[in-house]
């Protein structure tokens, strides 16, 4: 079931941030819960919350929708897309992705769905395109993980409705 998130989800989305296969493709570094509460907060005054969960309530992906403004206001940008470890490879994602796609569309004003993804995360690569995002550009050297000394380039990927 999809419904809107609030900051009462902290508990269950900071298990699914900090986990050790999701966390290198978000733009924050595993942290204890209290360090990661300004940041929630903070993605939360962006935009809207996304949880989808199971009937039992148990949280199985989220994702934070933010709607641009003024001349680019047919625009919402995807950020913290991701899915409960505990649920991957089950269709869960999809399942999460489709509804909120449909959500989205429901605002006749939107014309295009945009996300950024890192160029080694082949995983979520493939499920965007798979969705049908198309990847229209890279910024180099964009991402640098706390652990590495390296940058990484993140694509563009963009959904379009006419």
């Amino acid at each position: 079931m999809l419904r809107l998130g609030t900051i009462e989800d902290i508990d269950a989305l900071h298990q699914i941030y900090m986990h050790p296969t999701v966390n290198p493709y978000l733009s924050f570094e595993i942290m204890n819960k209290e360090d990661f509460l300004p940041i929630f907060q903070e993605l939360i005054e962006s935009g809207k919350l996304y949880i989808y969960e199971n009937t039992d309530g148990a949280v199985l992906a989220t994702c934070f929708v933010v709607r641009q403004t003024r001349r680019i206001g047919h625009i919402v940008y995807l950020s913290t897309l991701a899915t409960n470890p505990n649920y991957q490879r089950q269709g869960i994602g999809t399942k999460f992705m489709h509804e909120l796609i449909n959500e989205i569309r429901n605002d006749k004003d939107i014309k295009r769905i945009e996300l950024y993804a890192e160029v080694d995360n082949e995983i979520a690569l493939n499920f965007y395109k798979k969705l049908g995002f198309q990847v229209e550009g890279c910024l180099k050297k964009y991402f640098k993980r706390a652990y590495e000394n390296h940058f990484v380039d993140e694509l563009v990927l963009a959904m379009i409705f006419e």
